[in-house]
């Protein structure tokens, strides 16, 4: 099983990072797996669970959102890359292997085009200028 961590991004935890269990409860309260003591995060903010070989985020607390990549949100599955935002704690989630949706859109699959089309055109149109310039061309 991969090792799911949230790395600090600003905030008090910044550049610090703090390992995922399979449910890990994030708040001020004593019973916390990671204690955040700041102002903005409730006694039990969140909870991020491993589900059907994914990660859940969960907003445990009403009154204090969980903010995901900038939209607050009750409950959303996570990818790698995310940002979560508790209070003043910004984390970033680093979880290897597993992709948010937005990234396995067709848009950001899409092959690359070749460059070479443009490159014979190039190529063709300097041939020509250095043709005519050197008086190769009769026009």
């Amino acid at each position: 099983m991969s090792t799911f961590r949230l790395k600090g991004a600003s905030g008090p935890v910044i550049n610090q990072a703090f390992t995922l269990g399979e449910r890990t409860v994030i708040g001020r309260a004593d019973d916390c797996d990671l204690r955040l003591d700041q102002d903005g995060v409730a006694g039990r903010h969140a909870v991020i669970e491993h589900r059907d070989g994914g990660l859940l985020l969960t907003g445990l607390d009403a009154a204090h959102p969980v903010l995901l990549n900038g939209e607050a949100v009750q409950s959303a599955a996570l990818g790698s890359g995310d940002e979560i935002l508790l209070g003043t704690c910004r984390f970033v989630l680093q979880a290897p292997g597993l992709r948010p949706e937005r990234v396995l859109t067709g848009e950001a699959v899409r092959p690359r085009r070749s460059n070479l089309p443009w490159l014979i055109v190039v190529a063709l149109l300097a041939a020509a200028a250095l043709s005519w310039q050197r008086g190769w061309l009769p026009f």
